[in-house]
C-alpha cells in the first residue's frame, strides 16, 4: 500500500516539476486577468492544481 502511495505522489510531483519547468510557456505579462499577468496566476492554477492532486492520492490511498 505505501509503494502504490509513494509511485502515485511520485507521478504527481513529476508532472508539477514538468510543469514549472516550463518557465518560458508562462512568463509573460500579457493575458492578465484581474489585474495580474499570466505569470502570476499560472503559478496560483498550479498550487490548485497541486492541492487537488496530493488531497485525491492521500484519500485514495489513504482512505
Amino acid at each position: 500500500m505505501a509503494n502504490g502511495f509513494n509511485l502515485a505522489a511520485l507521478i504527481v510531483l513529476l508532472v508539477l516539476v514538468i510543469g514549472y519547468s516550463i518557465f518560458p510557456f508562462f512568463d509573460k505579462v500579457n493575458p492578465s486577468l484581474g489585474g495580474l499577468p499570466f505569470f502570476y496566476w499560472y503559478q496560483i492554477v498550479m498550487l490548485i492544481v497541486a492541492s487537488i492532486l496530493y488531497a485525491l492520492v492521500s484519500i485514495i490511498f489513504k482512505g
